[in-house]
């Protein structure tokens, strides 16, 4: 098993840049792509990306989140994925999981594990280089005034890894919006608070 040369591959040819430019204030943190955020190129552009957008904006006549960000070039709303190339073995061309099987199948248990530390040497491995790049792409151009909204569980172990709620505000308990998990009634008090976060950023 070499984890770094998956990594690397799979960042080099399978990443998905994240979404964020000088204006962003709101930075929502995601898991990783998939199949439609590699048709398209950007985070969030399949069903998650457009039950988001359509919950946040509060209009039915809108693109999926990643699409509508992409041409919305001064938005202060941004999407950072904790992993930036996908961590399902589905998302890939057959040749590319045949050859990195063993790694794909790791990096799958990584993403549905809740553990803080792995006591596997190859899980722990690529949990660090996951930290690093993510850190990386989270803090480049960051602000004080930046609000840092992890959607999921798995996001949300990650972001709290870093570390950062003394320096950045963290909105916690907003829920991935696969399955028009946005829309519950229990997380209507937080996606209001990200929504009003929104709009004191857009003013």
């Amino acid at each position: 098993m070499n984890i770094e040369k998956f990594f690397q591959e799979a960042k080099a040819n399978f990443q998905v840049h994240d979404i964020r430019t000088k204006d962003s204030r709101v930075l929502f943190i995601l898991e990783s792509p998939h199949k439609e955020e590699l048709k398209y190129g950007v985070p969030l552009a399949g069903l998650s990306g457009k039950s988001m957008a359509k919950i946040l904006f509060e209009t039915n006549q809108i693109d999926a989140m990643g699409k509508y960000l992409k041409k919305e070039k001064n938005s202060v709303y941004a999407i950072v994925n904790i992993c930036p190339f996908p961590l399902q073995a589905s998302a890939y061309p057959e040749e590319f999981a045949r050859q990195f099987a063993s790694e794909l199948n790791l990096a799958e248990s990584i993403r549905t594990s809740m553990a803080k530390i792995f006591r596997d040497q190859h899980k722990a491995d690529f949990q660090a280089m996951l930290i690093h790049d993510f850190k990386e792409r989270l803090l480049k151009g960051i602000t004080e005034d930046t609000v840092i909204v992890p959607c999921g569980r798995f996001a949300q172990k990650y972001v709290d890894k870093l570390q950062l709620n003394e320096k950045y505000e963290i909105i916690s308990g907003v829920p991935h919006p696969s399955y028009n998990s946005w829309a519950k009634e229990r997380y209507k008090d937080v996606i209001d608070r990200v929504r009003e976060e929104g709009k004191i950023k857009t003013s």
